[in-house]
């Protein structure tokens, strides 16, 4: 009886490191083959696929869409941004929940604002000013100049009515001689404070991360860009246009399609309810629809979502990959023609747990 246990204890052994050396080859011949596919220029990487087979934009580097601003505009606009003179008790600034070390977010769940009352939304990064269409989760600033003056008059946020800032800046020598130099007017009007904030936040949307490096020179030289990349950086990347499927809504140079989602994470009728993009369009179809953030310098950004709701990389991973999170109507919401569905575009993915750690490892170099 010994004799047969061990002999099939050695079989089992036998079996095991069979099935090793197996996967060693597999994982070998699979680390050639996505070598030999990405040495090439972008154009001949293999296609991208999305969950519901649209043509997309492809990884390319983040660049400014507009001429550079001046240095005095930038230089103006820094100051402004860091100065709490823009604030009701001047204890708030812009860089107050935008801190440089941060990758200008504030790793915090949602962002505090004057009198350190909270809001209910994660406190975006400043990153590709010129590449987005809408400002805000919602959307409601069509433009970066709009939305530079908004936090400015938000009760939670600064609290101060941009009439009353202007007078402040007014009855300021130094900034009135700044505005002067900069924009060549003896009064500071709302236009030229917005022109020089956003002039500043132009210059901090070039996050130095190793995949900025690498997307640059894979455009100009393939295979010393592939150098830069390890096996399970590689295998990710391969797996964020394919697979994963993750291109279907972060696309092109901002990982983001600038468009709006139910992602499931709305909270309608509980605690915490968050409508989305319909406070400020008022449409129904809208409600728990939030834009699509960038997933540049990702790993500086925590806690991630409109909400702040995850903190680690690994389970917001897997709630898309079983299909994501999609509340449906009971009770007295049976009927709710308010309910948000969530979107057709997040389905299960199937992805092994090495290839949601591989995916992992691909979004830590954004």
């Amino acid at each position: 009886m010994m004799k047969l246990i061990l002999t099939l204890l050695l079989s089992l052994s036998l079996m095991a490191l069979n099935a090793q050396a197996e996967q060693v080859v597999e994982d070998s011949n699979r680390l050639e083959t996505l070598t030999q596919l990405y040495q090439q220029h972008p154009s001949k990487w293999p296609a991208i696929e999305t969950m519901d087979g649209r043509k997309v934009s492809d990884l390319a580097p983040l660049t400014n869409l507009k001429a550079e601003p001046s240095k005095q505009q930038v230089e103006l606009g820094k100051r402004l941004f860091n100065d709490p003179i823009l604030s009701r008790d001047k204890t708030v600034s812009c860089a107050s929940c935008h801190m440089e070390d941060k990758v200008f977010a504030d790793g915090r769940p949602q962002g505090q604002g004057i009198d350190n009352l909270v809001g209910n939304r994660n406190t975006p990064a400043i990153i590709g000013v010129d590449h987005w269409r809408s400002f805000f989760w919602d959307g409601r600033a069509d433009s970066a100049l709009a939305q530079a003056l908004m936090p400015i008059e938000n009760p939670i946020e600064m609290d101060l009515k941009v009439t009353d800032a202007l007078k402040r800046l007014n009855n300021d020598k130094q900034y009135v001689e700044s505005f002067k130099r900069v924009f060549e007017t003896s009064t500071i009007e709302a236009k030229h404070l917005a022109q020089a904030l956003v002039a500043f936040e132009r210059t901090i949307d070039k996050p130095d991360t190793l995949f900025q490096r690498f997307i640059h020179k894979a455009y100009s030289a393939p295979k010393q860009a592939l150098s830069m990349l390890n096996e399970r950086q590689l295998s990710g990347m391969h797996l964020f246009r394919t697979k994963a499927k993750c291109m279907t809504c972060h696309e092109g140079p901002l990982l983001s399609d600038n468009l709006f989602h139910v992602t499931g994470f709305h909270n309608y009728g509980r605690p915490f309810q968050d409508l989305g993009r319909y406070e400020h369009t008022k449409d129904i179809a809208d409600v728990g629809k939030f834009r699509t953030p960038t997933l540049l310098a990702i790993s500086k950004t925590a806690p991630w979502m409109h909400n702040g709701f995850f903190t680690e990389f690994r389970p917001m991973i897997d709630q898309y990959n079983r299909g994501g999170f999609k509340p449906k109507p009971r009770g007295r919401f049976i009927g709710d023609k308010m309910f948000p569905t969530t979107t057709d575009l997040i389905q299960p993915t199937y992805m092994s747990a090495q290839e949601v750690d591989d995916l992992v490892e691909f979004l830590k170099i954004l």
